[in-house]
C-alpha cells in the first residue's frame, strides 16, 4: 500500500516539474522576443516605441514625388512663372500627332490632352499614380470643371520611361470658349504633394499698329468679397542650359536656378507698356459670384517683330488667385 502510494508521488511530481519546465521556457522565450523588440537601435533624439510597434528605420523608407510644372508650388519657392504649361499638349482626335492650340479649341469636338508626369525621387518608383484632368474657362479664378482620369507608373528620376505620359480623352463643349486645362497628380504617399498641380491658361493675340489686346475674366468664385490684386511680368522659360560639371555642389546648382528664374530679373522693361484698362491702381473689388472682364492691351516698341509674352496674375492678399499668359506675335 505504502509502495503503491509513493509512486504515485513520484509521479505526480515528475508530471508537475515538466510542465513547469515548459511554461518556464514559453514564459523565457516570451521575454526574449519582449527585449528584442524593446531594445531595438534608435536615435537619441527619437522617442521610444511601445514593444509592439514595428519599426521601419529612416534608411530604409523610400518616398516617390510624382509632380508637373506647377505654378502654385513654384511661386511658393519664390520663383516666376509661366501659365504657358510646358508638360500639356493638346491634339484633335482626328488630326493625331499634331499639336492644336489650346486658345482656338473647336466646339463640340472630340481632343486628347497629354500631361507629362514626372519623379523627383531617384530612388523610389511610383506605380498607378492617378491623374484628374479638367478645365476652367479662360481667365483668372473659376470653376472646375472634370474631364477625366487616368493612371501612369512612374519610374525614378532619370530612368528611361520618364517623364511618364498620361493621356485623357475630353470633348470640347458645344458652345464656342477659351479654357485653362488643369492637371493633378493623386499619389497617397509623396514626398512633396505641393507639386502635384499644373494649369495651362493661354492666349495669342496679333500685334496691331502696334498694340495686341486681350479680354482677360477675373472671377470671384467665393462666398466672400475680395481685392484682386493683377501683377504683370515678362517671364518666358528660358532655354536649356548644358549640364553644369558633376563636381559642382548641389547648393550651388539651386543657387544658381534660383537667380536665373527670380521674379525680379524678369520685370517688363520700359520699352513695353502694358494697360490694365478699368482697373483702379492694379486692383479689383469683386463681390461673391462676379466676374470683372479686363482688358489688356500690350504694346510693342517700334520696329518689334515676333512673339512677346507677358504673365498677369490675381492676388487676393497672399492668396493666389490665378493667371494668365498672354502672347502678343507680330510679323517676323
Amino acid at each position: 500500500m505504502m509502495r503503491r502510494f509513493v509512486e504515485r508521488l513520484l509521479r505526480f511530481v515528475l508530471c508537475a516539474y515538466l510542465v513547469a519546465s515548459i511554461i518556464a521556457l514559453l514564459l523565457a522565450i516570451l521575454r526574449l522576443l519582449r527585449s528584442c523588440l524593446r531594445d531595438r537601435p534608435r536615435r537619441p533624439d527619437q522617442p521610444e516605441l511601445p514593444a509592439e510597434t514595428g519599426f521601419v528605420p529612416e534608411h530604409a523608407i523610400r518616398q516617390a514625388d510624382p509632380l508637373v510644372y506647377s505654378q502654385q508650388w513654384l511661386i511658393s519657392q519664390g520663383l516666376a512663372v509661366t501659365w504657358q504649361n510646358p508638360d500639356f499638349r493638346i491634339e484633335e482626335a482626328a488630326v493625331p500627332g499634331v499639336a492644336a492650340p489650346s486658345w482656338d479649341l473647336h466646339p463640340d469636338t472630340d481632343y486628347r490632352v497629354y500631361v507629362n508626369v514626372w519623379n523627383g525621387s531617384g530612388s523610389a518608383p511610383a506605380v498607378g499614380v492617378g491623374v484628374e484632368v479638367g478645365y476652367i474657362d479662360f481667365g483668372i479664378g473659376g470653376v472646375l470643371v472634370p474631364v477625366g482620369t487616368t493612371a501612369v507608373d512612374l519610374p525614378v528620376k532619370g530612368a528611361a520611361g520618364t517623364p511618364a505620359v498620361a493621356a485623357v480623352d475630353w470633348h470640347t463643349p458645344s458652345t464656342p470658349g477659351h479654357y485653362c486645362l488643369q492637371a493633378r497628380l493623386i499619389w497617397p504617399h509623396d514626398a512633396e504633394p505641393g507639386n502635384n498641380l499644373g494649369q495651362h491658361n493661354v492666349d495669342v493675340k496679333p500685334f496691331n499698329s502696334p498694340t495686341a489686346r486681350f479680354v482677360v475674366p477675373v472671377r470671384n468664385t467665393g462666398r466672400w468679397p475680395i481685392a484682386v490684386r493683377l501683377a504683370v511680368d515678362g517671364y518666358e522659360l528660358p532655354a536649356l542650359e548644358p549640364c553644369p560639371p558633376q563636381d559642382r555642389e548641389p547648393k550651388d546648382k539651386r543657387e544658381a536656378a534660383r537667380a536665373r528664374h527670380a521674379p525680379q530679373r524678369h520685370e517688363l522693361g520700359d520699352e513695353w507698356q502694358v494697360d490694365l484698362d478699368g482697373v483702379d491702381e492694379g486692383r479689383i473689388q469683386l463681390d461673391p459670384g462676379e466676374t470683372r472682364q479686363v482688358q489688356v492691351a500690350l504694346t510693342a516698341p517700334d520696329g518689334f517683330t515676333g512673339r512677346r509674352a507677358i504673365n498677369v496674375q490675381g492676388w487676393d492678399g497672399h492668396r493666389l488667385v490665378g493667371g494668365v499668359t498672354l502672347i502678343g506675335e507680330g510679323a517676323s
